[in-house]
């Protein structure tokens, strides 16, 4: 059995030749057309002189063509690498210098704006046009047959960049085997099936849209509706129109989604299964969730893309256990909390999360010191704090470098946070550290109220202080509109972003 993505596809196309794999806004393809589709770019490829090990970028939004590219890559034995197409140029390049790309899927407009005149890589154009090298004219003259070329499990499959927070992204480096073993998980431990359909709303060049909802429905022969632009309605439309029975969301895309779809619950009638992870979801927003899918599943789920991507997961079954937590460690893998020395943290104590899998990283590419201060005693360092209770329930703090300190004492900013989302009118909230002369830092909440709410800071700190040890209670709340708050393309509070723009509004302000 292999575990190539490509393959999986052709077995599937031998299978299910008329099944629907993808959907997106333009059209449908099955996996008869899909498998054909990926051939012929494959054939395009090794005519290029694109060989096993060699980097292919793809700069693009999702769409069909974008798995195509990523197939025929892996037909070819050859290593994608999936380039965030909302980056700035220079990181773009960047991405594409350290990864030593050989070759470049693009859209015509993002090929433009960002590698016109600045690289000397091929270029192959995703949306048709009247080149060579547009899409259309190589799937018109290339042969549907197999590449001559046997995908291997040790294939560098995967170099996916990391979002750089501390400095310039890393290249993760994950191997066919990795990837495939993250596909077991996901299927086995959620329930996915070969009549599932997937709603992918964040981008594929995303780790958790791409390892843990795509490539899980080719191997099961399953269905994926691919939006190429995430709006909340788009993707309620996209579940009625097409029957999605899953999908992915942060916890703020779900806020959104239950109030796009509030008027109108029937339009999600056939959601069986809402995956959530990237943030704090509260006992509220799961509420609002059940009572707008009855009978539905959350399933909330924690990950890196290092671990290639999700450890964790908090069944709907478990969650009276432990509703705080993030679940128990998925098959095949083992979670162990460190003390600051690297000794095991005791029961219910704070450490580092550390993780073993089969599915974590190789390492960074040529990135030798960061490949080894990831791993201890081959055990990946996730940089997060967490706990860990006598039923093997994990918890997660926050992540380290994002810890508050207060007045001596440590505060993990998702603890605040989520104690706050169970107030009512808070729709969003960011927990941050400000420089304070007498604290050190001040626990600063910024705060988006549902619409139509009013809230004073004394009724929100007052509320925090009543489900808060005091010290960890904000001092300071900063009201912002939604469209203010720096959320990313994944549904993440990006927190570098928000304490740099909120520290510049209130510089001069510490107390």
């Amino acid at each position: 059995m292999t575990t190539v993505v490509s393959q999986h596809v052709a077995r599937n196309a031998r299978k299910f030749p008329s099944r629907v794999a993808l959907i997106d806004e333009h059209r449908s393809m099955s996996y008869a057309e899909l498998d054909a589709s990926a051939n012929r770019l494959a054939h395009f490829l090794l005519a290029r002189g694109i060989a096993p090990g060699d980097k292919v970028a793809i700069l693009a939004k999702s769409s069909l063509r974008w798995v195509v590219a990523m197939l025929a890559t892996a037909a070819v034995r050859a290593t994608c690498v999936p380039v965030n197409y909302r980056l700035t140029t220079a990181e773009i390049l960047g991405n594409l210098e350290d990864a030593e790309c050989r070759f470049v899927f693009a859209t015509a407009e993002l090929a433009e704006q960002h590698l016109a005149g600045r690289i000397d890589i091929p270029i192959a154009l995703l949306d048709g046009g009247p080149g060579p090298d547009s899409y259309d004219t190589i799937l018109g003259r290339a042969t549907d047959t197999p590449p001559p070329s046997s995908p291997s499990d040790d294939d560098l499959a995967l170099i996916m960049f990391t979002g750089g927070t501390t400095g310039r992204s890393k290249g993760v480096m994950l191997r066919s085997r990795q990837v495939f073993w993250n596909t077991v998980h996901e299927a086995l431990d959620t329930g996915m099936d070969e009549f599932s359909n997937t709603v992918l709303a964040t981008p594929l060049h995303h780790a958790a849209a791409l390892n843990c909802w795509l490539l899980p429905h080719l191997y099961l022969g399953a269905r994926s509706t691919i939006l190429g632009d995430y709006s909340a309605d788009r993707m309620v439309e996209m579940i009625d129109r097409h029957g999605g029975t899953n999908g992915f969301t942060p916890p703020s895309m779900a806020r959104e989604l239950c109030l796009a779809a509030r008027d109108e619950p029937a339009r999600m009638r056939t959601f069986r299964s809402w995956y959530v992870g990237g943030g704090v979801l509260s006992g509220k927003d799961r509420e609002e969730m059940h009572r707008l899918v009855p009978g539905m599943k959350i399933f909330y789920q924690y990950g890196l893309t290092e671990a290639g991507v999700i450890v964790t997961v908090l069944k709907e079954e478990d969650y009276h256990l432990a509703p705080d937590s993030i679940g128990r460690p998925f098959l095949n893998f083992e979670v162990r909390i460190a003390a600051p020395d690297m000794s095991d943290a005791k029961t219910g104590e704070e450490g580092e999360i550390l993780v073993r899998g089969p599915s974590v990283m190789e390492g960074y590419f040529k990135r030798r010191d960061a490949t080894r201060d990831a791993f201890h005693d081959g055990w990946l360092r996730t940089g997060d704090a967490g706990a860990m209770d006598a039923g093997g329930f994990v918890y997660f703090r926050d992540r380290i470098k994002d810890m508050v300190k207060t007045g001596g004492l440590n505060v993990y900013s998702q603890e605040v946070e989520r104690a706050m989302q169970r107030h009512p009118k808070i729709r969003e909230v960011g927990i941050i550290g400000l420089p304070s002369d007498r604290w050190g830092e001040e626990v600063t909440a910024v705060v988006v109220l549902r619409d139509g709410q009013a809230a004073s800071t004394d009724e929100l700190i007052a509320f925090a202080k009543h489900h808060l040890a005091g010290y960890k209670a904000p001092k300071k709340v900063i009201f912002v509109d939604y469209a203010d708050m720096p959320i990313n393309y994944s549904g993440k509070i990006m927190k570098r972003e928000l304490r740099t723009w909120i520290a510049a509004r209130y510089r001069g302000s510490a107390t």
